[in-house]
């Protein structure tokens, strides 16, 4: 009886993980502060794998995949749009210093590969910032 007791729960479990990552978005457009460069398509949900969710949503504190349903994530652009703080970096600077996307992805793409050469991961403007395609005409 106990084994089918944890056969449920285990299934229980996994289900309500589904169910929490089902209403994450697969992808999305990172386009809350595009300036020069064109909107970036961020695969979200490939990132469930490798980052904890608080590595990006760092200001939603408990954040995972199985309370995301019953917690409000702002946009990245609520604080660094226009940051309160002179320290906040700001996503309309281009820099790879001072965007906090240049920072975080960049920098968490630089890490996983000095860990593992193998990987090909975007590093460069163009491979996150694809040029508009040109029209024919």
């Amino acid at each position: 009886m106990r084994k089918f007791l944890w056969i449920f729960l285990v299934i229980l479990m996994a289900s309500a993980a589904y169910v929490a990552l089902a209403e994450c978005p697969e992808n999305m457009t990172i386009d809350d502060c595009v300036k020069k460069k064109a909107a970036v398509e961020f695969p979200h949900k490939a990132h469930f794998a490798v980052a904890a969710c608080t590595d990006c949503h760092h200001t939603s504190e408990g954040l995972t995949a199985e309370t995301a349903a019953k917690m409000t994530v702002d946009p990245c652009s609520k604080c660094h749009n226009e940051p309160e703080k002179a320290e906040t970096p700001r996503c309309s600077e281009s820099s790879k210093k001072t965007n906090h996307y240049h920072i975080n992805c960049i920098g968490c793409h630089k890490d996983a590969i000095a860990e593992n050469a193998e990987l090909v991961l975007p590093v460069k403007c163009k491979e996150c910032h694809p040029k508009p395609a040109e029209t024919e005409g």
